[in-house]
């Protein structure tokens, strides 16, 4: 059977706090190469350039035109055999509040609200409203993550009495006036999901190494991993066990559009918590993910160098990548009336003690049905 050698490494960590204002992305790479292959190529590259430690070290090349030349030769050398996965965390966050704290609520049917990118819309008026630097918006992602940190109901109170003393004033938005609603009376199921988390849940380390090996592994090959220490990988290691030795593909009910299926599983072989600088493999991983947080600051677009690290790593950024997207909130789009529509109904039916999912597919469907006779202008 066909082997792949993957290495690992990450860029941006910041752990369970995801409003780090220094560091903004997380990008956690992989690359698919043999260890002489790696070795070789280490090798000629710190001869080459006179690397002093005899080791790669991304956050120190990116400091200096040399080591910028250096990141930019090993991209070009191993482009075929990378695969990145990369997150805006704020948005990232906003995500995970829509997951632990509208989904719990909407989990018997949540399969209808994500073909309608519901939870996208929830996830993008949030965000928004974070990046403009909105202080109850602030105060909100503050709390929720220590809610989900701490797991403690206290923070789920919390989030309930910023939510309603808020009401009052008036720059408050009609959306937290509602969401604090809902948030209230659905308190004891939300509370339900969160108590029992795992630690960790925030981090995106987790989900990134889970969704490349789920990439990878659609080549059907047996997969060997080398993933530079992390402390959440470390202490969660027995999360991928069920993968090794797991043959068969299974797919997720979600897909990409087009047909593109996303696999849960894959066929791994073992997995390896290493030292870089005994793994040139991991040395290349890293000037990956460096290069990929470094390439997404926003205020060096025009950067000629930055245009550069893009057009090689733009295309290896996998599905499960995790960013904003503006055309959710677009109330052009009949999709965000939609969804406007549906969270008013959400809204509504909670108020009234109406079962919040009594027919809502009855609902999203008469409501689409309207919006392509009478669309909102």
């Amino acid at each position: 059977m066909n082997q792949l050698t993957l290495y690992f490494d990450e860029s941006g960590f910041t752990g369970e706090n995801l409003l780090s204002n220094e560091q903004k992305t997380f990008s956690y790479a992989s690359v698919n190469i043999t260890s002489c292959e790696a070795e070789a190529l280490v090798t000629k590259i710190i001869a080459k350039y006179k690397i002093q430690n005899g080791e790669l070290k991304a956050v120190k090349l990116i400091r200096r035109d040399k080591g910028k030349q250096v990141i930019l030769e090993i991209l070009e050398e191993i482009q075929d055999k990378i695969k990145i996965s990369i997150h805006d965390k704020k948005f990232a966050l906003t995500a995970h509040f829509f997951e632990y704290v509208f989904e719990p609520v909407l989990a018997k049917k949540s399969l209808i609200f994500y073909q309608h990118d519901f939870h996208k819309y929830i996830s993008n008026v949030l965000y928004i409203s974070l990046i403009a630097d909105d202080e109850l918006t602030n105060k909100l992602m503050i709390i929720f993550e220590k809610l989900m940190r701490k797991k403690e109901l206290d923070h789920l109170d919390e989030i309930i009495l910023l939510l309603e003393e808020n009401q009052k004033g008036s720059e408050a938005l009609e959306f937290f006036k509602k969401m604090v609603i809902f948030i209230d009376a659905h308190k004891e199921v939300i509370f339900d999901e969160i108590k029992d988390l795992p630690s960790w849940t925030l981090d995106l380390s987790l989900t990134s190494l889970h969704s490349l090996f789920s990439q990878w592994g659609l080549t059907g090959c047996e997969m060997i991993a080398y993933c530079d220490n992390s402390k959440p990988i470390d202490e969660k290691i027995d999360w991928f066990e069920p993968m090794i030795g797991q043959k068969e593909i299974i797919y997720s009910p979600f897909d990409l559009g087009d047909n593109n299926k996303v696999p849960l599983t894959y066929n791994l072989k073992e997995i390896n918590m290493v030292d870089s600088k005994e793994h040139a493999g991991v040395q290349l991983a890293d000037i990956v993910a460096t290069a990929s947080t470094y390439s997404m600051q926003v205020h060096q677009e025009a950067d000629e160098y930055i245009q550069k690290l893009r057009s090689i790593l733009m295309p290896k950024v996998i599905y499960a990548s995790v960013f904003p997207d503006y055309e959710q909130i677009d109330l052009m789009q009949k999709k965000t009336q939609l969804n406007a529509l549906l969270f008013e109904e959400l809204i509504q039916r909670t108020e009234n003690k109406i079962p919040v999912l009594d027919n809502i597919e009855g609902y999203i469907f008469s409501t689409k049905e309207q919006l392509e006779i009478h669309p909102i202008l």
